[in-house]
């Protein structure tokens, strides 16, 4: 009779929610009983539509998953179809997705409702490199089934230092205590565009590296081999060619020494209470507080040496 009454008001006026009244069945769910009913895998939405679930939402549909922690996957038009046949004519209607997750006992947490936050904590983390971020391709499970109903928080934890490109995740379930009760797995691409300096025309390894040879571009860190030059301390030397308007990396300048391989250095030894000077033959290029190897050119003995200025180095 209450059904009925509510039924009846409902028709009595015009434009109200009959057009809004729906039970709508969720992708993913958990149950605690033997059976399935429409109550486990639906809600309602309109003064209709909450009768219907009143009156026949614990009417078993089908078996649950046979033990605790067991997961099945049901057909939507065929648990669509299985509603109507049970539950007859007259019920309002029904959204039902392509396939409903049902698991026996426990808690599903939406996948999707942690991408925001997850978004977030990324963009920050990459804020260091100074450029515009995106992430993307979020190749995460839309749903996510603990074993029981502890009440939990998710926690987002990169599974390495985040940079640009492909990001590994560990998203955690964890309880009031601070434990972990479960963990999943996940991965983004966060891309990361900044304007980085170019070769204006092919540089060689060796060239001197002016302002006129760089332009510069924007582009995407994540797919990048090494991370690129800032821009700073021209003029610089290459130590790597570079084609035209191709990136050009940190690793591909240096300072250009003061002091050239096969020159002649003066080093110094100072002790506490003794100060020596030898004549040394530089084996390598270096600049100002760089470590070469120089050659003592009286014993010939090869030692490490830190260039103090273009004449001069400092065992150190």
């Amino acid at each position: 009779m209450r059904l009925f009454v509510i039924l009846l008001t409902l028709l009595f006026i015009p434009g109200l929610a009959l057009s809004q009244d729906r039970l709508v069945v969720a992708e993913a769910v958990c149950v605690d009983g033997e059976a399935i009913a429409l109550r486990d895998l639906a809600k309602a939405e309109g003064l209709r539509a909450e009768a219907v679930l009143a009156g026949v939402g614990d009417t078993p549909l089908l078996a649950a998953p046979r033990f605790p922690g067991a997961r099945a996957n049901l057909s939507g038009p065929r648990l669509r179809e299985l509603i109507e046949q049970r539950l007859g004519p007259g019920l309002p209607p029904i959204t039902v997705p392509d396939q409903v997750q049902v698991q026996r006992g426990g808690q599903v947490v939406s996948g999707r409702s942690l991408i925001p936050g997850i978004d977030k904590i990324l963009t920050t983390a990459l804020a260091g490199y100074e450029g515009e971020v995106e992430i993307r391709e979020h190749r995460i499970a839309d749903y996510l089934f603990l074993k029981d109903k502890t009440p939990v928080q998710m926690r987002v934890v990169p599974v390495a230092t985040p940079a640009p490109g492909r990001i590994s995740l560990r998203l955690e379930a964890v309880d009031e205590g601070g434990r972990v009760v479960e963990s999943f797995t996940g991965t983004v691409f966060a891309d990361v565009w900044k304007t980085v300096p170019c070769a204006a025309r092919v540089l060689n390894r060796g060239d001197v590296l002016e302002a006129g040879l760089v332009g510069f571009a924007r582009k995407n860190l994540a797919y990048m081999a090494r991370p690129p030059w800032d821009g700073r301390g021209l003029p610089l030397r290459m130590t790597a060619p570079v084609g035209e308007g191709q990136v050009i990396s940190a690793e591909a300048v240096e300072p250009i020494p003061v002091v050239a391989k096969g020159q002649v250095l003066t080093l110094v030894y100072e002790g506490e209470s003794l100060k020596l000077t030898v004549p040394v033959e530089s084996l390598e290029d270096g600049g100002i507080g760089s470590t070469i190897k120089v050659r003592n050119m009286q014993s010939r003995r090869v030692v490490a040496a830190r260039i103090i200025d273009a004449e001069t180095a400092l065992v150190p």
